[in-house]
């Protein structure tokens, strides 16, 4: 029963801006109506409350599902809730750890850091003294996530085309309710910052908060509280003698490595979620981390090595790799749109790119030709896009993109030829390599077989083919038709001489006539006269 009043609620709200959707896009046909829409969803979902807060936060780091002017309107939610009851705290910690706040704690402020729409913070310290914060989940915010989700995935075939891009809204929806289920499980966020804590082990400048594992259960996270300086603290900072230009150096080299080397890094690097402390840039809230699967990390960095060398095939190459077509495309434009994407932004000033402007073009030139994206490389994007605003903040001077091609032109190849010389798989490639030797004087005998018996068969495959065999069926057509014309000329030519055959004859010169004025007025209206 509450189920369907939340289902006629949000068909009410959702409704309601689809209507000013369809009225913007197909009555007033108004130029300025995406702006308007993105503003509309956005108070729309704000409307609906902290689930649909927490649902337009993640489709805000979707750039494969949502056009840019709704990714950046819904980047604008304030992740901000009603603080729920301390008593909740209690009797919460109290169900899934089986302990009181009493038991585990010397002291816990009652007033929360923060209240979101998932989780509340408060700061304590434990009886070993040790200062700590204690995140729990807000009372039945799983409960009504999923319900949301499952409504809104019910409702996906209503949502008004121009909306969502290239990916399946129904499909759309199911991954964000998958990227939901993992986030709602806090015993995911903490082995997600272990396993951050230990790839970055070795990089001095980054660190990550404790986390209390034993503490740690599906609604109740306890971690290290840092105490620091937030990152965009510009003015606090010097005071404490740092330099800002290092810091933002530190970061955007760190991220890299994230990126190129590891395959694994944090999803939300907002200045909320980055503290200076003690030389170290500690990374905290580990809610959203991408990961990028092994051939994803490898054709990105194939990617940044055709980009170095200007090779535009492997270019694609690795773009075909990367993103997956949808449908039948042209490799011509595709070759076009990277050729224009290379010279502007790596071939041009250095200084005057934005890398957000840059991923966003890249992501706009997938969706043109139908290629379907990773999601992890919309969560990079969005992060990337994220990060800049940071080091433009810290340091304006400093530049993503040349940065980037001199970090990369020290480290790529390095990375690269350690993979290809790791063991299993130099021994993997060996044998692979041997069996393949070793059938091929088998193979070659085959194949001269073929040849001889007749019975070989190649099959080529063009950019489109349909097309063309089209054309020369009609031409062939034309020929054919062409050579009945000119029989029936002949044969009335002949009819007409004879006694009998002169009305036959007339009707052949008749038919042909006809027939010909016919093929010339199809020649002339295709173009091709």
């Amino acid at each position: 029963m509450a189920d369907d009043k939340r289902l006629r609620e949000i068909v009410r709200v959702l409704s309601n801006y689809g209507f000013r959707f369809v009225y913007h896009h197909k009555v007033q046909n108004r130029t300025d109506a995406v702006e308007i829409d993105a503003v509309n969803l956005r108070k729309a979902f704000e409307k609906l409350g902290p689930s649909f807060i927490k649902i337009g936060q993640i489709l805000s780091t979707r750039l494969d599902i949502l056009p840019q002017a709704f990714v950046d309107e819904l980047t604008l939610l304030q992740d901000r809730a009603p603080e729920f009851p301390f008593s909740e705290v209690e009797r919460i910690f109290l169900e899934d750890t089986g302990l009181s706040l009493g038991e585990v704690f010397l002291h816990l402020d009652e007033k929360p850091l923060a209240s979101a729409s998932m989780a509340q913070v408060h700061k304590g310290t434990l009886r070993t003294g040790e200062v700590v914060i204690l995140k729990v989940q807000r009372p039945v915010i799983d409960e009504l996530l999923i319900r949301d989700l499952d409504i809104l995935i019910r409702l996906s075939d209503l949502i008004p085309k121009g909306i969502v891009d290239v990916i399946d809204p129904k499909e759309a929806f199911q991954q964000v309710k998958d990227a939901t289920m993992i986030e709602l499980d806090f015993r995911n966020e903490a082995k997600l910052l272990v396993e951050f804590q230990e790839k970055n082990k070795s990089v001095a400048c980054v660190a990550v908060p404790k986390v209390y594992e034993g503490l740690t259960r599906r609604r109740v996270l306890v971690e290290e509280y840092i105490e620091g300086t937030k990152i965009t603290n510009k003015d606090e900072l010097e005071l404490l003698g740092y330099d800002m230009e290092d810091i933002s150096q530190k970061l955007i080299l760190s991220y890299l490595k994230q990126i190129f080397k590891d395959g694994y890094f944090h999803g939300d690097p907002h200045p909320g979620n980055m503290i200076i402390k003690d030389g170290k840039i500690y990374f905290i809230d580990f809610g959203i981390m991408g990961k990028l699967s092994e051939t994803l990390r490898l054709e990105l960095n194939r990617l940044i090595e055709a980009l170095a060398l200007q090779d535009l095939d492997m270019m694609v190459k690795s773009a075909l790799k990367i993103a997956t077509p949808s449908m039948p495309m042209d490799k011509r434009k595709l070759y076009r749109d990277l050729e224009y994407i290379f010279d502007v932004y790596l071939t041009s000033d250095m200084q005057n790119v934005r890398i957000s402007e840059a991923l966003i073009d890249f992501i706009k030139m997938f969706k043109r030709h139908s290629m379907v994206i990773p999601s992890e490389l919309t969560i990079l994007a969005k992060a990337l896009s994220i990060l800049e605003g940071v080091y433009l903040d810290l340091a304006p001077d400093l530049n993503l993109i040349r940065t980037a091609k001199e970090y990369l032109a020290e480290n790529i190849n390095v990375y690269t030829l350690l993979e290809r010389f790791e063991k299993e798989k130099v021994l993997g490639k060996g044998y692979t390599v041997l069996k393949d030797v070793s059938e091929m004087p088998e193979n070659i005998s085959t194949l001269l077989k073929q040849i001889i018996n007749g019975r070989l068969r190649l099959n080529i495959d063009t950019d489109d083919l349909d097309e063309k065999w089209a054309d020369v069926k009609k031409m062939s057509n034309r020929v054919v038709m062409a050579i009945i014309i000119v029989g029936l000329l002949l044969s009335s030519s002949f009819m007409s001489s004879t006694e009998g055959g002169q009305l036959l004859g007339q009707t052949g010169f008749v038919v042909s006539g006809l027939f010909g004025i016919w093929l010339l007025y199809s020649i002339f209206r295709s173009g091709n006269l």
